[in-house]
């Protein structure tokens, strides 16, 4: 007793400093509102008795010229004598006594009830963890579960320990209590299924089965209790227990949906309203089903569907008011667009489906178990669509030799002056006045004496040989989504002059000239198609064309093309290299002219004719390189 009297007095202490910092802070307010409020620093003589406080507010005002208002909810009497006292105390006084707020709005002061500030919301108790133990060495398991359920424990024990738990339907959400430690595997289970009403079985496999006890309920003709079988009904046989409470193990024979409807309703003590009658027989057996799978297995396939509302269940067409449903849907990882042409048809039927671009949803309107279905099949194919990004390296390369040789001598209209190249390659010209130069420097050192060279003669020498080589790089990178084309052209435009002339006129024909340039093209256009397969294998389609421009056959004449073009079908390795094209063209021309058969001697036909070698080799090689991003 003593004890809480204390308990008492300390919290109304508490209360008391609680209050007496409000109107200290309210005070405080005031003193502060002098400055735009003179009136409150005037002096009160008044004295009043049984006046109501908003008369007395109103009063205190007009003498002091304040704008002040009492709320109406604001109750009481004023009975005091004021002499040569604040308004500013005085409304302190009003707050006080009749517990009131003041609150300042602009010019005027209004007086209200005071409205406690709400407590601090409390703290939420701390979450406790369950305790699920194992150590692999020993096979010795650690359980302390208090009220978790039982789905989350046998995520757990499957986790830790590596053995599967599976548990029987409607057994998630149960809620298990336990404490143990130092015990095997089998014997926690049978321990954990003793402690909440379960039981528990071994496969050969080695799988545990988490289920419910089963209680067989006794059997009575023709009764509609809990727990009771109907072995009669209208058209046919009719065979449901319900154990456990929840369960039930029906067996019917040509017995009319309605009525199987009915006399399960009954044994569950299920509200149930029918909207029309289900024309439907059923014939099925069930060893083990809730209320619920028990409709989805009788109205399947039919007209009809059923709803719950506020517990009750509505069984009716499908198209009822009331049993009608609208959900919207959304992808998080694929767009809504194309993704409506692949939605089955069998489960969309008698389904709205509206695509809602703004949101990346669908909007569905219909029954409701098949907008489930629906809802369940667009949540499977919303999965993160690989993004493959295809690095490409076109590799063109021009090879040429040409080698030129000869010797070549004449009479008649020779060149005026020698002269020509030697280096890097040799095509010179000797008139006849430098080869008599070039004799007479001879005569003299040996037996023979040569006579000098007609005035008209000349000499051509030439040995030259070109070499060539032209490399073209290209790298562009393109990125796709898995089974999406992607397209790359590079191009180029060439024109040429098309020239038309037209007749006008019959009698005095009038010549037309015009002139068009049309243009011609060139590019390289690639084509690739990435499919995203398991193990991060990627087959690609790939598709090459390119065409290149050829020499004019004159200026005005539209360019020459030539154009090379292969598809090919690969299959590669995330990031591995893959080599295509070597499309490689070979050309080699020799031709040659000299005397007759003394340009067929060997080295002889290097002094009596010419000769001409060309060698050109052109090859095109493409590098793909695929990466999957997911």
């Amino acid at each position: 007793m003593k004890r809480l009297t204390l308990l008492l007095a300390g919290w109304c202490l508490v209360l008391f400093a609680v209050a007496q910092g409000r109107f200290t802070a309210l005070a405080d307010r005031l003193e502060a509102a002098v400055v735009d409020h003179p009136g409150l620093d005037g002096t009160v003589e008044l004295s009043v008795s049984g006046t109501p406080v908003t008369e007395f507010v109103r009063a205190l005002g007009v003498s002091h010229q304040l704008n002040l208002t009492v709320d109406p909810a604001v109750k009481g009497e004023v009975v005091n004598n004021f002499s040569n006292a604040r308004v500013l105390d005085v409304l302190l006084y009003l707050c006080k006594n009749y517990d009131l707020d003041v609150e300042l709005i602009g010019s005027i002061i209004s007086l209200r009830p005071y409205a406690a500030p709400p407590p601090p919301p409390a703290a939420p108790p701390p979450v406790r963890q369950m305790t699920v133990a194992y150590d692999a060495d020993s096979g010795w398991i650690d359980l302390d579960l208090r009220r978790d359920t039982l789905e989350a424990v046998a995520r757990a024990i499957n986790r830790t320990s590596g053995a599967n738990v599976v548990l029987a339907p409607g057994l998630e959400d149960k809620a298990v209590s336990l404490f143990l430690t130092h015990s095997l595997l089998p014997n926690a289970l049978d321990k954990l299924a003793f402690a909440n009403g379960l039981a528990v079985e071994r496969t050969k496999d080695g799988t545990f089965l988490l289920r419910n006890t089963v209680v067989e309920a006794p059997k009575s003709t023709g009764s509609n209790a809990k727990g009771t079988a109907s072995a009669s009904v209208t058209g046919g046989v009719l065979d449901l227990q319900v154990r456990d409470g929840r369960w039930l193990m029906v067996d019917a024979r040509d017995v009319p949906t309605d009525q199987v409807i009915r006399e399960a309703s009954a044994a569950l003590g299920k509200e149930f309203f029918l909207y029309d009658a289900v024309a439907a027989t059923a014939t099925l057996h069930l060893e083990q089903a809730t209320y619920e799978e028990l409709l989805a297995h009788l109205l399947r396939g039919t007209a009809y569907t059923y709803s719950v509302r506020e517990g009750v269940y509505l069984v009716g067409k499908r198209d009822f008011e009331g049993l009608r449903r609208t959900e919207m849907v959304r992808l998080q990882n694929r767009p809504v667009k194309d993704v409506l042409p692949i939605i089955p048809d069998g489960i969309r039927k008698d389904v709205t489906i509206a695509e809602f671009m703004e949101l990346n949803a669908f909007v569905l309107s219909g029954d409701e178990l098949r907008i489930r279905e629906i809802g369940e099949f667009l949540r499977k194919i919303d999965q993160v669509v690989p993004l493959v990004m295809i690095e490409v390296m076109i590799v063109d390369v021009n090879r040429n030799r040409t080698l030129t040789t000869g010797l070549k001598a004449g009479l008649g209209s020779g060149p005026a002056r020698s002269g020509g190249t030697v280096l890097p390659g040799i095509d010179y010209n000797m008139n006849s006045t430098t080869l008599n130069d070039l004799i007479n420097s001879f005569n003299g050192f040996g037996v023979f004496n040569l006579g000098n060279v007609a005035p008209g003669f000349y000499l051509s020498l030439q040995a030259l040989e070109t070499d060539g080589m032209l490399k073209l790089r290209s790298t562009p990178q393109l990125s796709t989504l898995n089974g999406h084309e992607a397209t790359l052209s590079i191009g180029q435009t060439e024109y040429y002059l098309e020239v038309r002339n037209d007749l006008i006129g019959t009698q005095n024909p009038t010549v037309t000239t015009s002139q068009t340039y049309k243009p011609v093209n060139a590019d390289l256009s690639l084509k690739i198609k990435p499919i995203v397969s398991s193990e991060d294998m990627v087959t690609l389609e790939v598709e090459v064309n390119q065409s290149n421009f050829t020499t004019r056959i004159s200026q005005t004449a539209p360019p020459g093309s030539v154009e090379r073009k292969f598809s090919s079908i690969v299959r590669a390795r995330d990031r591995d290299m893959i080599v295509l094209g070597g499309l490689e063209e070979k050309e080699n021309n020799r031709s040659g002219s000299g005397i007759p058969f003394l340009s067929r001697i060997p080295v002889l036909k290097w002094f009596f004719g010419s000769r001409s070698a060309t060698t050109r080799k052109t090859k095109l090689t493409i590098f793909i390189r695929p990466t999957i991003i997911y």
